[in-house]
């Protein structure tokens, strides 16, 4: 049986208080609160900021209290439901993020099996959400041309980049034409240096997609460093340079002529939160345009070289080759991807990129987590 204190500015269930204001705030009551949508149908203009209880008392293990309005109002709460909400001494803290930081050995000594594609597969998307969740990356296999768009739209809306459309395909095409220029140095068959996507764009975060329509040419395979991870050790071995790195903004831009667009975009490369913890990347030498004052020039290319050094450094880089049908997730964000050269006289490679709001991904695993919970 549980036990209520009762005092004139809280009640006090299980040793836990709560303010009389935050309960009357927070009513359960079909006029007050929607449970389908669980959002607040009433704001505090509704009732008194210092709201008072008629009655205050404990039926069918609920709270019950009747207030001291017109027209009467009563909020039933269940005690369950307080206490999973408790505040007292403070609020319950989130949970943490469940990561794994990884570098070349780990990923190596950590044998992955990936699912093959299934539109109602519950193992399928078991893998896909806990391995990009954890390790920032995710591959699906087996996955037919025509189930792509539905794959990805079975994630979230899918985020269009200029007017490219859904998706842009990511393949050698003449260096004369509007399509090289605008798509830079990834339509070509050379080398790509490790990067994020979109760093020009104040976009939200995103996953990139990367799905194979076909790769039978020599070379190209594909590259990926957790930067988080190397964020990690730099902050470790190096904490002048990461500070550096996570204090001091850069432009990033990008340059479509097509369409007559110029993007620009100024952010540190290492980006951190109230906390100082990492929470983002953001890194493309191609898009990048150092334009610092005098005085920060030299300490911020010393940093640089740094993280050059850690991004370049093979520990940290896994390899990999894709195959015709593969779709990859990549954590934008996080993950840094690139490929090595390939022969576009030798056959094939065709790649097609697409992103989604990491949201919307967020948003599905917070979902399963509390559509059980009232």
């Amino acid at each position: 049986m549980s036990e209520i204190t009762i005092d004139k500015k809280f009640v006090s269930v299980e040793g836990k208080r709560f303010h009389y204001v935050w309960l009357r705030d927070n009513c359960l009551s079909p006029k007050c609160y929607d449970p389908i949508s669980r959002q607040k149908r009433s704001d505090l203009s509704d009732f008194v900021v210092d709201p008072q209880p008629c009655s205050v008392k404990l039926q069918d293990d609920c709270l019950v209290i009747d207030w001291d309005e017109y027209p009467r109002h009563q909020s039933v709460f269940p005690i369950s439901w307080l206490l999973e909400r408790a505040y007292d001494p403070k609020p319950k803290p989130e949970p943490p993020k469940k990561q794994n930081l990884w570098d070349r050995a780990w990923f190596e000594t950590h044998t992955r099996e990936w699912p093959d594609y299934s539109a109602d597969s519950q193992n399928m998307w078991d893998i896909l959400s806990d391995r990009l969740s954890t390790l920032g990356f995710a591959l699906v296999h087996n996955v037919a041309i025509e189930n792509l768009e539905p794959l990805l739209l079975s994630i979230g809306p899918i985020y269009e980049i200029a007017k490219f459309g859904n998706f842009c395909a990511i393949k050698p095409v003449p260096s004369s034409s509007n399509l090289s220029s605008d798509l830079s140095v990834s339509s070509e068959g050379n080398a790509l240096s490790l990067h994020t996507d979109l760093t020009y764009l104040n976009s939200p975060s995103v996953i990139q997609c990367l799905y194979c329509v076909e790769n039978d040419a020599n070379g190209g395979e594909s590259i990926i460093v957790d930067g988080f991870r190397l964020a990690a050790d730099l902050r470790k071995n190096h904490p002048d340079y990461f500070h550096v790195l996570a204090n001091t903004p850069v432009k990033f831009k990008q340059f479509i002529d097509r369409w007559g667009y110029l993007f620009s975009r100024t952010s540190p490369i290492i980006q951190t939160n109230d906390k100082n913890e990492v929470v983002g990347i953001s890194y493309s030498h191609k898009n990048l345009e150092i334009d610092l004052p005098y005085e920060q020039m030299t300490i911020f290319y010393e940093a640089y070289d740094m993280f050059l050094k850690y991004l370049n450094n093979l520990d940290y880089r896994y390899s990999y080759r894709l195959q015709k049908g593969d779709c990859q997730f990549l954590q934008n964000s996080r993950l840094l991807h690139g490929r090595e050269s390939f022969d576009s006289s030798s056959g094939t490679r065709h790649l097609e990129t697409g992103y989604i709001e990491w949201d919307y991904f967020q948003a599905l695993i917070n979902f399963n987590t509390v559509k059980n919970i009232n």
